[in-house]
Order: C-alpha cells, then structure tokens, then sequence
C-alpha cells in the first residue's frame, strides 16, 4: 500500500498563484490576484484486477437570512448558432432530435491554465482550452451542464464557459470555419477559439461552480430538452465572509449574488453542488460550515459541521447524492447531512482508513466513490452510510495524488490523480483499471461529466 504523509500533502498544497485579467474582447476587464491553490499528448495505459492560509473559519449554527440581489454584465464573445458542423457530443438519445447523451470529462491542467476535453469512451484528449488571460488563470473546479457544455473556475478570479458542441461555437471572424483546439496540441490563444463562449471576473481565491439544470421543456417532436441553465460560484471577500453568486448560463451575467457572514476557511466556499430544486450547497475548507442557499430567494443557512475525528481536515470533498443529501468528507472521515431530518450520520468505514475523504460522486447505483488521499479509491454505499470496499494501490499501478472523482455516461470512475499527470479510470464490476495520461497538474474535483447534475434532478434523456 501506498502511503502519503499528511505533512507531504501540505507542502505539495503551498504552490502559488499569479495575477490574472479577465474579460473579452474590448469588454470590462477586471485584475485579480490568485489566492494560495491546492497541490496540483494523451496516453493510456491499462491494467486489470492545498493551501496557505491555516486559519479556521467561524462555524455557525443553523440560520437563516435574506440576501441581496446584483446584476453585473461579463464580457460574451456573442452567441450565433447552427452554423452546419456536425455536432460533437454523441450519439441522440431517445428523441432524433433530443438532447445529445454527454460523454466527455473535462479536466483541469491548473498549472498551465487550461482545460482538457476529454472522450470517456475513447479515453483520448479531443481539445485543450485556455481558461483565462495569459498570465495564469490557474482552473480548478469544472461543472458540466444537461447540454454538456462546461464552466471552469479560476482561482486567480474569474469562471468560464465552453460549448461541448461544435454547432453552438461561433465563427467570430467570419472565415467560414470554427477556430478552436482540436487536441492537446494546439491550445489557442486566449480569446482565439471561438468554442469559448465568456469569462466573467470573480473576486481571487474562487473555488466552486455547480450547474442548475434549466428549465425543462418539450420542443416539437415531443422530446425532453432543458433551457436557460444558470451556474452557481462563489468566492471570498478577504474579510472573513463569501459571497455565492448565481450568473446567466448564456453570457455569463451575474443576475443575483448573497453573501454568507463568517463563511472562510481562506477561501469561501470550497466544493459546491445542487440538489433536485437546483438549490446551492456547499461547504468551507477546512472546518465548514455547510452552506444552503436557496435559488427561489437566496435565503441561507449555515450548519456548524460535526468534527469527530478532532482533525484539522474535517471538510475537504463534497457533493450531494441523489436524495438530496450533502456528503463532507475529511480526514479520516465521510459524514452526510440529511436536510430533511437536520442530522449527520458518520459512515461506517473500516479502522484502516486513514484517508483524506477529497473529490466524490455517487453513481447510478446509489454508491459513493470517494479520492482517498494515500490509499485510493473509496466505495461507500449512500442509503446506508456503509463501507463498500476501497480500491488501493495494488489495482492502481500509478496511483500517486488522489484529487477528483467524477462518474462518466457508462458508470465508469475516473479519478484524478495530481502528481501523476492524469486520470485513473475504473470499471467498477470487474474492477479493470486504464490509466489516461498527458495532463498537467490536474486537479479538478467536482461534477466534471456533469453526471451529478443529472443523477439529482432526475433530468431524463430524450
């Protein structure tokens, strides 16, 4: 087995920032500074078988309270459709002209600045994006939305949109032809690739994005489509508060925002979800707390999160199952919060695990799988809060920095791993392990398939 040390991951967590300046085309631009991030050609190979501030953040008790609403305008690039390219996203599911079934993973290269856009079913690279202004936009946290396009935010300030499909991009220049990446080889130049759609400037140290499913609706020939996304994010204000903002999925526009008093940990909010009413939660580096921000009037509440472990690490990876309910995970622990009920229960895990819980998605199955920082792969049944099995070292050849887990459209794991350059993909029946490499420094852990999104709302396919 493996082992990391804990002090080992606190030093590989201290790696810097750098300034950033955020907008399009002769838009409004904002500088920022990057807050302290965490640790940070295409190949694969198969077998079988972060940061600098150490303050704590004031943990409160369950609230509630009113918020205020904002409008601020981003810097689109414009939005022009159909422009006859074969769409790039799949096969049609259910309806010949329903939505596209989404099979891509979007990873961030932090160190570098970009995003890769990855064919889970393929396992090769199709295009590498800039995510920000030259200079170091330094992306971390991808969500997917129900059309498959993705947001990526920047920790130096700043979230980004990037359709999926060829046929939504728009030929700025009007050359006849889209001008974007086509692999790990051929990044553009920030603002050259007409598949990026806006940039909208966040206060630095930005961590979270989570997707809203739209709105859902019946088009012409009787298929199930959803509309009008809008993506959650928040950052910290450097006063001890974050501020969660709501933005327009198709300009990127901030339409409302609410600022939540004592939320920190040194960097707001720090993984984030929805639940079925697209409602945002989410919770604290560190030690929390938990966060609830409704969307119908981002009304809060803020829950103090159980330590009972005494562990500095009570809250690290996060996500919301499909009932709805937040799963925190922490140093040597994985705790969920019923919302219906106001109770955390401690799942069951055996007394070897001397993990830190980090990036987590629940399958179709209703099993949780978890980056187990030094041992692997965690699998913990969600209804119950029950140990499945754990995935170690001895299946995963490569395994060296544990960082993300998402589950992709065929109910394979692929997990992130930092420090070896790619992604760990897991056949959870029979347990097949491939090893997609060619990254940098990736260490997105949040809904990078968008399969979270859709596994709590229910959204069907066609």
């Amino acid at each position: 087995m493996r082992t990391l040390a804990l002090a080992s991951f606190l030093c590989a967590a201290c790696h810097g920032g750098s300034s950033s300046t955020s907008g399009f085309g002769g838009g409004a631009a904002a500088s920022a500074t990057a807050g302290a991030p965490e640790p940070p050609g295409m190949t694969t190979s198969t077998s079988t078988g972060e940061p600098t501030t150490s303050a704590t953040s004031s943990e409160a008790s369950s609230s509630s309270s009113s918020s205020t609403s904002t409008s601020t305008t981003s810097t689109p690039l414009g939005v022009k459709f159909d422009l006859g390219a074969p769409p790039d996203l799949g096969a049609p599911v259910g309806c010949k002209s329903g939505e596209l079934e989404f099979s891509y993973i979007w990873i961030s290269n932090s160190p570098e600045g970009t995003v890769s856009k990855i064919d889970t079913k393929t396992r090769t690279e199709v295009a590498r994006y800039r995510t920000g202004p030259e200079g170091g936009p330094d992306p971390s946290r991808t969500s997917v939305n129900l059309r498959g396009d993705v947001a990526v935010v920047n920790r130096a300030g700043s979230i980004t949109k990037i359709f999926a499909r060829h046929a939504d991009c728009v030929d700025h220049d009007g050359s006849g032809t889209i001008d974007t990446s086509t692999g790990a080889g051929d990044v553009l130049g920030w603002g050259a690739d007409e598949c990026v759609v806006w940039n909208t400037p966040l206060q630095p140290a930005a961590r979270p994005a989570a997707w809203t499913s739209g709105t859902q609706t019946v088009d012409g020939d009787g298929c199930t489509t959803h509309v009008d996304p809008e993506v959650w994010t928040s950052a910290p204000d450097g006063l001890g508060n974050a501020t969660v903002y709501l933005l327009r999925g198709d300009d990127g526009t901030i339409v409302a925002s609410t600022m939540l008093p004592g939320v920190d940990g040194g960097f707001g909010v720090y993984g984030g979800a929805v639940d079925a009413n697209n409602d945002f939660w989410g919770a604290a580096w560190s030690t929390g707390p938990l966060v609830h921000v409704r969307k119908d009037d981002l009304t809060y509440e803020i829950i103090q999160v159980p330590d009972p472990t005494q562990s500095f690490f009570t809250v690290y990876g996060f996500t919301v199952d499909h009932a709805g309910r937040p799963w925190v995970g922490g140093q040597n622990t994985l705790q969920r919060y019923d919302p219906t009920t106001a109770t955390w229960t401690q799942a069951v895990l055996p007394a070897d695990y001397t993990s830190l819980s980090r990036g987590m998605q629940e399958d179709a199955k209703g099993h949780l799988w978890v980056a187990a920082l030094a041992q692997g792969i965690l699998r913990v049944d969600t209804d119950s809060a029950t140990f499945v099995e754990l995935i170690d070292s001895s299946a995963l050849v490569n395994l060296h920095y544990p960082a993300g887990i998402s589950v992709d459209v065929d109910g394979q794991v692929w997990m992130v791993d930092t420090d070896a350059n790619g992604a760990h993909v897991v056949d959870p029946d029979t347990h097949a392990v491939q090893f997609v490499g060619g990254l940098n420094g990736p260490y997105t852990y949040s809904d990078m398939t968008g399969w979270a999104l859709k596994n709590v709302v229910g959204a069907p396919e066609g």
